[in-house]
């Protein structure tokens, strides 16, 4: 858990350092994957925000017109997902992306509001 800790301060430092250090960044997501249960896991409040909601939300009514109720009811599974992500930043007021190590977890609260969160993200978990 101490490792865990140190990996989440160094990543958090690295979100806004002036230029991203790659191979420090690397040897990080190096050291998580080899601590003995890893797991990090990302909160995209970027991806589930209440832009999407609405347009999930319009295209679940639109899909329930059109009487296309399995498109409807995936459309509905999407926005109660995005919900949950809007109300707990909102219930947290999250205003900046961070890392946080939890037991044996790494949470990436990411909202993309860092110079180098995409980077970051990309490398963590590579798109």
């Amino acid at each position: 858990m101490k490792r865990l800790i140190e990996i989440a301060d160094q990543l958090n430092i690295l979100l806004n350092t002036e230029s991203l250090d790659i191979p420090l960044l690397n040897k990080l997501a190096l050291e998580l994957s080899q601590t003995s249960n890893p797991r990090i896991k990302l909160l995209d409040f970027e991806k589930y925000n209440e832009e999407n909601l609405a347009k999930l939300t319009a295209e679940k009514f639109t899909k329930i017109k059109e009487q296309d109720f399995e498109a409807g009811a995936n459309a509905r599974e999407q926005e109660k997902e995005c919900l949950k992500y809007t109300k707990f930043q909102k219930y947290f007021k999250l205003k900046n992306s961070f890392f946080y190590p939890e037991d044996d977890k790494l949470f990436y609260f990411y909202l993309g509001t860092e110079k180098n969160d995409k980077l970051i993200k990309a490398s963590l978990f590579e798109e």
